[in-house]
């Protein structure tokens, strides 16, 4: 079997030695309870080689929720174009530094020498990995910290699960005002919180930084003036306030989320979730200043078929009149239904001035955040269910330079 060099040997009944029989470490050792039980959030790895054992080490760790570090030049493939290969398949699941960079970290100070002893790299390590002994003792009543928190989102998975939720759909608005997101099975997280400290419903994914101001609508092409790439990524914090079944789908639940820079924990600039708080409390420490809020959301219903290769309205009727709201009573009364379900108050539903225009009013809020999330689901609700009638919503600001367009 293969044998560590003397230099880099785990010093015996002090530092871990786990033989693997597998590419990633995580999928033939008991490492993941391990570290779990040291209470280890992030992760340095290195090694070889980099294509192989490396990058599903880092993969897997980044899937279980490890915040990865990889050291480049402390990882060897082959050759140097394996080498990048797999650096290149690390992108969006970790960062990669330089040796100094990792050991300036550990040492505290960004400005240190680096660490160049074997000796003080086996202290170092000691000091992180082996926690100190301490005695067995029950916490004095004014010690005690009951975890009610978890205990709340360990009883919401159990209802959701009840409830025949099947997945949990973690979900932000980026920059050009597109819903994206990502999909965890519901007994993924349950597995999950069973293994770990964490909260159950905490930072279970991430996305990168380029999907949230750097690609368009259109298509998955990062606009090159954004300067964002998919290298670094955010990890979604979400708002319990915010989590609601999807009666258009309803084996699965959305939850809305802040994006998190993975090292500082600090709300990311291109989050707009976080932009939107800050607006808020900016106005209330510096003008005391508060808002109450209302939506009225415009949109066009079109067929799917097309005439002389052109989309085509449902009608064309006029503000306020009769006709949309009697030829579409089945899709408005399933609409008013699934809003409700999402405790989505309307106000009140009329026909607007555009061709197959309606226009669905929200309730006021004093709660902006939670407006904000429901004028999000409420565009969502509504092209689902259009879908399901043979239509398709429309928000463009504009669907002819000659008719009334769509606002909010």
């Amino acid at each position: 079997p293969a044998k560590l060099l003397p230099g880099i040997s785990p010093i015996r009944g002090k530092e871990l030695s786990l033989p693997k029989t597998s590419c990633s470490v995580f999928m033939s050792t008991n490492l993941d309870y391990i570290l779990r039980n040291l209470n280890v959030e992030q992760l340095v790895i290195c090694g070889q080689l980099t294509d192989q054992c490396v990058e599903s080490a880092v993969r897997d760790a980044a899937d279980l929720g490890y915040l990865v570090t990889v050291v480049e030049d402390a990882c060897a493939a082959n050759n140097e174009d394996s080498h990048r290969k797999g650096l290149h398949g690390t992108k969006g699941f970790a960062r990669t530094v330089q040796t100094e960079q990792v050991l300036q970290e550990l040492s505290g100070n960004n400005n240190s020498a680096s660490i160049t002893h074997n000796e003080e790299m086996h202290s170092s390590a000691e000091n992180r990995a082996s926690p100190k002994p301490t005695g067995h003792s029950i916490p004095k009543p004014s010690e005690y910290v009951s975890n009610r928190g978890h205990g709340c989102q360990a009883a919401l998975l159990r209802s959701l699960r009840a409830a025949g939720v099947k997945f949990l759909r973690y979900a932000i608005v980026d920059a050009f005002n597109t819903i994206r997101s990502k999909v965890v099975p519901l007994s993924r997280t349950q597995i999950l919180w069973k293994k770990s400290s964490r909260s159950p419903l905490e930072n279970p994914v991430s996305i990168a930084e380029v999907c949230f101001a750097g690609l368009p609508t259109h298509a998955d092409v990062a606009v090159p003036s954004s300067n964002l790439t998919g290298q670094n990524v955010l990890t979604l914090q979400p708002d319990l306030s915010s989590l609601r079944i999807l009666p258009y789908a309803p084996s699965t639940a959305m939850i809305m989320c802040t994006a998190h820079n993975q090292h500082s924990k600090e709300v990311s600039p291109l989050c707009t979730r976080g932009l939107l708080e800050r607006v808020l409390q900016e106005a209330r420490e510096r003008f005391s200043m508060e808002f109450c809020v209302g939506a009225e959301i415009e949109f066009q219903l079109y067929h799917h078929e097309k005439k002389d290769g052109l989309p085509q309205p449902v009608d064309t009727t006029t503000f306020a009149n009769t006709g949309t709201l009697n030829e579409q009573n089945d899709f408005i009364v399933e609409l008013y239904d699934q809003l409700g379900e999402q405790d989505i108050l309307v106000e009140l539903i009329h026909a607007e001035s555009g061709p197959g225009q309606l226009e669905v009013v929200l309730s006021y809020s004093s709660n902006v955040i939670q407006l904000a999330d429901d004028v999000v689901l409420a565009r969502d609700t509504i092209s689902a269910c259009a879908k399901k009638h043979g239509m398709k919503a429309l928000f463009l600001p504009k669907t002819s330079m000659m008719t009334a367009g769509n606002g909010l």
